[in-house]
């Protein structure tokens, strides 16, 4: 009798990462293959597009009486309202839909028996958190790119200088993807444990919570704030500061850079708690 062996991927980190980058490329598939995501992104780029075109409009044509002419804003001063314009939406817009694309993830492969599948292999559960969690990142993050590109591109053709596209993406950098990372990754660990429904309504409301002034009533001008309230005033500085809805707020480079530090911790800590609860889950059904 001829023995076949088994050949089954084996748990150096070559073969680790072999995991994730499969787990990855399936999640950016699947993710792109959906209609709900392309109607998401085209709903938020239209309204996104509007509210900039607007402002780009406008602020190119100041009426006399404007408040921005009163209070001598310079040319550089407009650059930045243009950027807190697009990047104050953007992240409202893209950082609901992101993580609401998200959430369903982890229900999906457990209702189709992956989690099942996954204890009769050799792959645990944290190539499969940090692949999900990288694969849907990317999957979301390339259309915003595209969009906030977009955005620049036709603040350009309206008359607005170059440099405006390197603000905007700069803000991109300091402020959607640290926020857009925390998002992704507390949907993840909520949706590992919550209701699916529960988490898109009460992550949708704390996403807003946080992104507009009824933030001023508690926990919204917390370092933990992802609307960039922190980061605009210190990389984008206006000559005579925009009012707030929070009161007695200030800011400064440390506190920017310790906002942008600790919304990227937050999406590392909800990383491992994640595998935790799936590690959790796994074991309380193996003992069941």
């Amino acid at each position: 009798m001829i023995a076949i062996p088994r050949l089954v991927p084996g748990r150096s980190l070559f073969a680790a990462s072999g995991q994730i980058w499969a787990t990855m490329r399936a999640e950016i598939v699947m993710q792109w293959r959906r209609w709900g995501l392309w109607v998401a992104f085209a709903c938020a780029t239209g309204l996104l597009l509007l509210l900039t075109i607007q402002a780009a409009t406008y602020l190119l044509h100041l009426p006399p009486n404007s408040i921005y002419v009163r209070q001598h804003y310079t040319p550089e001063d407009l650059d930045n309202l243009m950027v807190y314009d697009t990047g104050m939406y953007g992240s409202i817009f893209f950082g609901l839909v992101v993580a609401l694309l998200v959430v369903d993830r982890v229900g999906r492969d457990r209702s189709l028996g992956m989690f099942e599948l996954q204890r009769a292999t050799p792959q645990g559960y944290a190539p499969y958190v940090l692949g999900k969690f990288l694969g849907n990142y990317v999957a979301v993050l390339v259309p915003t790119l595209l969009v906030y590109l977009l955005c620049a591109l036709i603040s350009l053709v309206l008359g607005w200088p170059l440099m405006l596209l390197l603000k905007l993406m700069q803000a991109f950098v300091l402020v959607f993807v640290p926020s857009s990372l925390a998002a992704v990754g507390l949907t993840l660990l909520l949706a590992s444990f919550l209701p699916l429904r529960v988490v898109q309504v009460g992550f949708s409301l704390l996403w807003l919570y946080f992104n507009t002034g009824l933030g001023r009533y508690g926990f919204g001008a917390s370092i933990f704030n992802p609307s960039g309230l922190y980061v605009y005033p210190v990389f984008f500085p206006l000559t005579t500061l925009m009012p707030t809805v929070y009161p007695n707020f200030k800011t400064s480079m440390q506190l920017a850079l310790l906002n942008i530090a600790v919304l990227l911790l937050t999406a590392i800590v909800a990383l491992f708690l994640t595998y935790g609860s799936l590690a959790f889950q796994r074991h309380r059904e193996e003992e069941a």
